[in-house]
């Protein structure tokens, strides 16, 4: 048995020692441990603090509340913002904790501990921040809203979950679910009209922080902002740095033009229409849908790395108490999707740093899965 404070005293020393051990190799080896965006969101932030846009840094597409974050980046030491992702990772596993609760009241400590620790040492997670994405800052916000959208804190519910559609635009597709949840019989309130005051409430306060904060961007840094944080991302296709179903396809039609429909707003019609029939299924359980919505999200988006994941795997420890899944499959299960990970990162190291051309390996290994 472990007690919580010694499963996140490990969790973080795990991510100090990882973090120290990212800046030697970065100095001394060829393969860097850090990851080029943290790289491109360093960049930004020095604009931030030279009284520039951090769009001036070419491919930064993101927030730039993101940018702002990282200011200490410049002005304390680099690392700053990994730190800052570790920490966000512990904060997670706090509202793992306590939806685990919330969801299963008869649950031990130690029972949480364990599910916990899934989310505090799962590998990728682990990387994921060290490496300096920032998907975990993502993360912690929508289990924020989620956790407090639970205990009926719909106001700080709705704040929350409207920084975190403005952070990364995908929590958007929690919006349906978790407006019909507040009412239902798994969240009871004085009224069950289709327009409740506490609905309503969830759903103006989160749309105006939406769009106050997107606004205040807009007035800083103008129609580029929007093409870069939202609006590239329908239209983007990256066929070198994905895990997309629809990988092949994209390197085949690379040179197509890229205004073009099939290539662009058409790949979110089944992410649409699986999003949907989650949400009528099962949005009364809510952390159940959101994990089963953001899952078929990131299957089917057209551009899928390595730290999507962390957007469900996030959730995985919450639902996994409600899974008939026994011990042997859970473990195919695992060494099915890491397996298949290591055949991709292989080939993808081919492709990135021996110059191999691997598209058409890849191309097979999909045609291989499909049957």
């Amino acid at each position: 048995k472990m007690r919580s404070l010694h499963l996140f005293g490990l969790a973080a020393l795990v991510r100090v020692v990882i973090i120290i051990y990212s800046e030697w190799q970065d100095r001394n080896m060829v393969v860097k441990y850090t990851d080029i965006d943290y790289e491109v969101f360093t960049d930004a932030a020095r604009c931030v603090v030279d009284g520039s846009s951090p769009f001036d840094r070419a491919t930064y597409r993101y927030t730039p509340l993101l940018a702002w974050l990282l200011v200490p980046n410049i002005l304390w030491f680099k690392a700053f913002g990994k730190v800052l992702f570790a920490l966000a990772d512990l904060a997670i596993g706090v509202f793992i904790q306590r939806i685990l609760r919330n969801v299963n009241p008869k649950m031990t400590s130690d029972q949480v501990n364990r599910y916990t620790a899934l989310w505090l040492f799962n590998p990728i997670a682990i990387n994921v921040s060290t490496r300096g994405n920032a998907e975990s800052v993502v993360s912690v916000l929508v289990l924020w809203a989620l956790d407090m959208l639970m205990e009926k804190q719909f106001v700080v519910a709705a704040i929350v979950y409207g920084i975190s559609v403005h952070f990364k635009i995908y929590p958007i597709l929690y919006g349906m679910p978790m407006f019909f949840y507040i009412g239902s019989s798994a969240c009871p309130t004085r009224s069950k009209s289709l327009l409740s005051l506490d609905r309503m409430k969830f759903f103006v306060i989160s749309a105006s922080t939406f769009f106050l904060l997107t606004g205040i961007m807009y007035l800083l840094y103008g129609q580029t902002f929007l093409d870069e944080a939202y609006l590239y991302h329908i239209w983007r296709k990256d066929h070198r740095h994905s895990f997309s179903v629809y990988f092949y396809m994209l390197y085949l039609t690379s040179n197509d033009d890229p205004s073009n429909s099939i290539s662009g707003a058409w790949f979110f019609v089944p992410q649409i229409l699986v999003t949907l029939a989650f949400y009528q299924k099962y949005f009364k359980q809510i952390p159940f849908c959101i994990f089963l919505i953001t899952l078929a999200f990131v299957a089917f988006n057209k551009v899928c790395t390595v730290q999507y994941f962390v957007w469900y795997f996030c959730l995985l420890p919450i639902v996994l108490p409600q899974c008939n899944l026994g011990m042997v499959q859970g473990i195919v299960m695992l060494a099915a999707f890491f397996g298949a990970q290591g055949i991709w990162l292989f080939l993808a190291y081919q492709l990135e740093f021996l110059g191999m051309n691997t598209f058409f390996k890849v191309g097979r290994l999909f045609k291989l899965n499909s049957t």
